[in-house]
């Protein structure tokens, strides 16, 4: 790419939109993600600041075949390039919430905490909306509403063919399907219309519970034991994690995080069994949507490195779960400066198969309920290969009871997976790569599915 593609995009675009290049003021500031890990620098970072300028900016890089990549937020490992341009949505995002469809339209960059905030004035809050949405969307909510990718009502995507397509249940139908959970590799998403809820499906007053339950790290199996039966028997909608940690405080300990649908001594009655265990300390108290990820915002700076991936399990054994707690001591004793990473364990109770589960999805992991959640936090880079083989060895030992046909990755952490492993049944790879030969047989936005 040279100055004249950059020349030739800037008498496209209108001016309060932004190409930053290196030396500009702000470009460096552009290039910030949640993790430096495979971190590359582009030659130019476009900001649109409407939909036009968005198709007039992937129109342009196509014909100087010009390699680009979206941003929102900054989480996702792919949102970086070499020798190309990232489209940053960051100047282009609005919500429109019309309650009387009870539906919210979402543009561009939208921020979960931009949308948790317009929902109700009257998964990380740095996350862009869009794509967390469109790669599936696992939330704590998902007993009550199921995945995000299943509440998807329309859609606009920028095509490789450089066209504004719209996508709903009577316009390219099939598209919609696919956008509902692995819309990243059919275009570029400008917009979405997802379904809403009233609060009052969280609990009296749209408040919720919030638990933390802290206990010895020596007592792994008989905790994993107890909240087993827990989520197993739980006849209420439930959610949380039970996560392998080292506190400041506290050293290395588990730390169980129930959310619960409902009043605080329906929470005390449901995890009594887990208190029972005299654990170090508890509490609980009310949580509203807004606050939805407050409690995870201590994972949401960016820089350094941060690897993040998911795995599904078809159910939790304690002797396995034992295991990942003694890989958690090695990865501290082993890797230095890693002591910020957390294995945990995250459950959902099972959602009805009424409502948006009637919902056909191209995301194939509909009926997974517990989720393997590896974060490994580091500083230094000389531990990228050693720090990617504990990762893969805690996967290991939680799907030692799976046969391999029936391992489970979630699309939005991982790209390096079998695609049978990300998008459950021959029959849905099997069109999910026919439209891909449709819609992007060049591979325009990833060679994935082709």
């Amino acid at each position: 790419m040279d100055k004249g593609f950059i020349k030739s995009l800037r008498k496209k675009i209108s001016e309060s939109s932004l190409i930053l290049t290196s030396g500009d003021l702000g470009f460096a500031k552009s290039l910030e993600r949640w993790s430096n890990l495979d971190l590359k620098t582009p030659l130019a970072v476009v900001q649109p600041s409407n939909e036009s300028d968005i198709l007039s900016t992937i129109r342009e890089a196509i014909k100087a075949d010009v390699s680009f990549v979206p941003a929102t937020g900054g989480h996702s490992p792919w949102s970086t390039v070499e020798n190309g341009i990232v489209i940053d949505l960051s100047r282009y995002k609005e919500v429109m919430v019309d309650r009387s469809k009870q539906s919210v339209i979402v543009r561009g960059g939208v921020l979960m905490k931009e949308l948790q905030i317009a929902l109700t004035v009257a998964n990380g809050n740095t996350v862009g909306v869009i794509p967390y949405v469109i790669g599936g969307g696992i939330s704590s909510y998902t007993p009550l509403i199921g995945y995000a990718c299943e509440n998807v009502l329309s859609a606009k995507i920028i095509t490789a063919g450089g066209e504004l397509v719209e996508v709903s249940e009577t316009e390219n139908s099939e598209l919609l399907w696919a956008v509902q959970g692995a819309g990243q590799f059919f275009g570029l998403v400008t917009e979405l219309a997802l379904r809403t809820y009233n609060l009052s499906l969280i609990g009296p007053n749209g408040v919720r519970q919030i638990g933390v339950v802290y206990f010895p790290i020596e007592r792994a199996f008989e905790v994993c034991q107890v909240l087993a039966k827990i989520v197993s028997g739980n006849d209420h909608a439930s959610a949380g994690h039970l996560m392998v940690m080292s506190d400041p405080s506290k050293g290395r300990v588990l730390m169980v995080a129930p959310q619960y649908f409902g009043l605080g001594p329906e929470l005390q009655a449901t995890f009594k069994p887990l208190i029972d265990l005299e654990p170090l300390e508890h509490a609980h108290r009310d949580s509203t949507f807004v606050e939805h990820s407050d409690h995870l915002a201590w994972m949401c700076p960016k820089g350094e490195y941060k690897r993040f991936s998911q795995t599904g399990l078809n159910s939790i054994h304690s002797e396995n779960f034992e295991r990942l707690v003694d890989l958690h001591c090695e990865l501290l004793k082993t890797c230095p400066g890693t002591e910020r990473s957390v294995f945990t364990l995250e459950w959902h109770t099972p959602t009805s198969s009424k409502g948006p589960r009637e919902t056909p999805t191209a995301f194939g992991q509909k009926e997974v309920e517990i989720w393997l959640n590896i974060l490994t936090w580091y500083t230094d880079p000389a531990l990228h290969e050693k720090v990617l083989q504990f990762d893969q060895k805690a996967q290991e030992i939680m799907r030692g009871d799976t046969t391999k046909e029936a391992y489970v990755a979630y699309t939005n952490t991982s790209r390096n997976d079998p695609v049978e492993y990300r998008y459950k049944g021959a029959h849905t790879v099997s069109k999910l790569k026919s439209l891909k030969r449709k819609w992007d047989p060049l591979g325009r936005f990833t060679t994935e599915l082709l």
